[in-house]
């Protein structure tokens, strides 16, 4: 992709969303939202400068599509040396200046819906950071950790403001590694969302935000009608779904296959029989595959359902163990169509990776 293929692909949305809005930042979408998945159309991918990202996934993702890199304007000409020393000219990427500084563009980045007029709008949810609690989790145990949001708390109106796209507000916590989508409706979640935010709500927020008002909240603004929430799966930790299960398609899920007697097994294959129990879009039952996720260090299982699908090409994350081969097979069968490339990073962890800190811009009309 050149620079001039780059600007016109965000012209034309521009050209579209300007139709209806003379301004095309902070606009409530009023009727007919549609949380979108990740298999639909994208034109980039959004990742942070520092990056804390191997190098060869850099470069893969910025000549799949355009890269768009949020950076702290006195990191731009940083910024630029790195993209260009591994192999990326400016036509394959785009400078978003912002404060923003944490790698975790999955979790406190943007969802998009697609308005009741086929527009693509960023969706600005509450993001205080990961609190690191037990599978019991109450609303004692939320505490925030790892760093200060304030920068974030600006960088989808400074991605909107870039890239001319509208926004709404969702007055909810949303994590991105803990809501998955079938495009169609229903989203999983763990039961760390719904205590995070009635911690939230109990810490300052006037409007209490149960379950059941949390679910109306994603009725209104993400067109989630069927929430699935599942048990949290990690004895102590932070409780993502992201880190357990992909959502492949409408049809399919990808699950990670813990080792038997492992603390991580029980939950997951409990929460599978809930996934068994419910019906597909098109009236069936989901195909269920499972990736084997034996131990890669001492009792720490890889987080290969942390992987990110761009387009036509699904990247993996690799944690240097005996099963990144067969978890690369399992993913060739899991997605036929796709190219499937694996990368290994010394910073993976079990409970972040690839999926957590890149997130496709589904603004492509």
């Amino acid at each position: 992709m050149n620079m001039l293929n780059l600007r016109q692909l965000v012209s034309s949305v521009s050209l579209a969303l300007a139709v209806s809005c003379a301004s095309t930042s902070n606009v409530q979408v009023e009727a007919g939202p549609r949380l979108m998945a990740e298999w639909e159309p994208a034109q980039g991918t959004m990742i942070v400068y520092p990056f804390d990202l191997p190098d060869a996934l850099i470069t893969d993702l910025g000549h799949e599509a355009g890269l768009f890199v949020l950076v702290q304007k006195e990191n731009m000409q940083q910024a630029n040396d790195k993209l260009h020393s591994i192999g990326l000219e400016l036509g394959h990427y785009q400078l978003i200046l912002t404060e923003a500084s944490s790698p975790w563009t999955r979790d406190w980045g943007p969802h998009q819906v697609e308005s009741f007029e086929g527009q693509r709008v960023l969706v600005d949810h509450i993001f205080r950071g990961y609190p690191w609690v037990p599978a019991d989790c109450d609303t004692l145990d939320i505490n925030y950790q790892w760093g200060d949001m304030v920068g974030e708390d600006n960088a989808v109106n400074d991605i909107a403001n870039a890239l001319d796209l509208l926004t709404t507000q969702l007055p909810a916590i949303a994590t991105g590694g803990n809501l998955l989508t079938d495009g169609h409706g229903r989203a999983f979640c763990t039961e760390a969302q719904i205590v995070e935010n009635q911690a939230q709500a109990e810490t300052g927020d006037p409007n209490y935000i149960d379950e059941a008002r949390y679910r109306e909240l994603l009725r209104e603004h993400l067109g989630i009608t069927d929430l699935v929430v599942l048990e949290n799966t990690e004895p102590q930790g932070i409780q993502h779904i992201d880190c357990w299960m992909k959502v492949v398609d409408a049809e399919t899920l990808l699950v990670k296959q813990a080792p038997v007697g492992h603390p991580e097994h029980d939950p997951i294959e409990r929460n599978i029989e809930i996934l068994r129990s419910l019906v597909t879009p098109t009236g069936g039952s989901y195909r269920i595959l499972r990736i084997d996720c034996s131990p890669y260090r001492d009792d720490l299982l890889p987080a290969y359902t942390n992987s990110l699908r761009l387009n036509d090409v699904v990247h993996v994350p690799l944690f240097g163990g005996e099963a990144d081969g067969q978890a690369l097979e399992t993913y060739r069968q899991a997605f036929p169509t796709c190219e499937v490339k694996g990368y290994l990073h010394t910073t993976w962890k079990h409970f972040d990776a690839l999926h957590c800190r890149a997130r496709a811009l589904h603004t492509a009309l």
